[in-house]
């Protein structure tokens, strides 16, 4: 159970395809599965070879630890690891449900009518699995909280670029607004969009950059960045951006589902779907808007989406005449101080 009671379905999503407002709809409280760097994950490597994904390797171990306290557990498609996570979870993980959503590789109207089908797919197996129903009007309350809390988010990112917030703050409202509550975090962050207003100004010695690649899921990453002198004010992570940079359309005329597909379908671009060129317009037009310094490309060891991606997006990024750097970084919460040393000539070079 979450902290105010209400029960929780979890879901494993490698780039934001897990359609939360269904899930709010059927009276569940959306919880993403992002592990735990800091704890061993022994039990997932019981199922995962230690060359894969550490990420994935550790949220399956997340969730071997807390699906007892879970409703369920569904799981989107987005990456490789994605794909070989369901059957594993199927057979190990004890829950009373599991489910997969099927979301489309490409961004077109074929995948738009292929998502359609699959969001009343869901629906049907939610409704089927704890006897309830979930009505249009269910949904488009949910999607009346989900973008209230995205304006917030939106409000309070925008700040980044002007006052003296963290790195690892702007971490921490992203990974709350994925596994709290909505309404309570609603109130929660209108006080905090109060005092980030109030900061002191951008400090001097911190250059502004865009932060694009794998997810990132702990805060001393995002420390790292900050003890290097680079601030991220922009980024297109799906524990970032990529979740609030777009609203829900709020047009009661038009079906509730297609306006959640017209959402899914152009949020930020994760590496996972086609064409490329749209996470690197996303980027390039975050540095024009805000005058960034450049920006910071990097992949956690064995995320191959995003090191196969980043030769084009590094490209882009380079022939328009922008600074970056490309790395690969462990999975890890100890420094690494070869890459520190790395990150700091970056920044000196900005």
């Amino acid at each position: 159970m979450s902290e105010n009671n209400t029960p929780i379905l979890a879901y494993f999503d490698s780039s934001h395809d897990c359609p939360e407002e269904l899930i709010m709809a059927a009276g569940y409280l959306p919880y993403k599965i992002l592990g735990d760097v800091h704890n061993s994950t022994d039990l997932g490597d019981q199922y995962l070879s230690n060359f894969f994904c550490p990420a994935a390797r550790s949220m399956l171990s997340d969730a071997l630890i807390n699906a007892p306290k879970w409703q369920g557990i569904i799981i989107a498609h987005g990456c490789d690891a994605t794909n070989r996570h369901f059957d594993v979870w199927r057979k190990h993980v004890p829950t009373p449900f599991i489910y997969w959503v099927n979301s489309p590789l490409n961004m077109n109207e074929t995948g738009k009518k292929f998502f359609k089908v699959e969001l009343k797919r869901m629906i049907k197996s939610l409704e089927n699995e704890f006897n309830i129903q979930i009505t249009p009007e269910k949904i488009e309350s949910a999607i009346q909280e989900s973008n209230t809390l995205k304006k917030l988010m939106q409000s309070l990112a925008t700040l980044r670029a002007t006052k003296d917030i963290s790195n690892r703050e702007y971490f921490a409202m992203c990974q709350k607004s994925v596994q709290q509550d909505k309404e309570s975090l609603l109130s929660e962050f209108k006080t905090l969009l109060k005092d980030w207003q109030e900061r002191a100004p951008f400090p001097s010695s911190k250059k502004k950059i865009f932060l694009t690649g794998s997810d990132i899921t702990y805060g001393e990453w995002m420390d790292l960045l900050d003890e290097c002198n680079l601030r991220v004010v922009r980024d297109d992570l799906s524990i970032g951006e990529r979740y609030f940079a777009t609203l829900i359309s709020e047009n009661m005329e038009n079906d509730v589902l297609e306006r959640l597909i017209d959402y899914y379908f152009t949020i930020p671009r994760p590496a996972t779907k086609n064409p490329p060129d749209l996470r690197a317009t996303y980027i390039l037009e975050g540095i024009k808007s805000n005058t960034l310094a450049g920006v910071l490309s990097q992949n956690l060891k064995f995320c191959e989406p995003y090191a196969f991606d980043s030769v084009y997006t590094v490209q882009q990024v380079k022939d328009a005449g922008y600074q970056i750097m490309h790395l690969e970084r462990e999975f890890t919460a100890d420094i690494d101080h070869q890459l520190k040393t790395r990150i700091e000539a970056f920044g000196e070079m900005l």
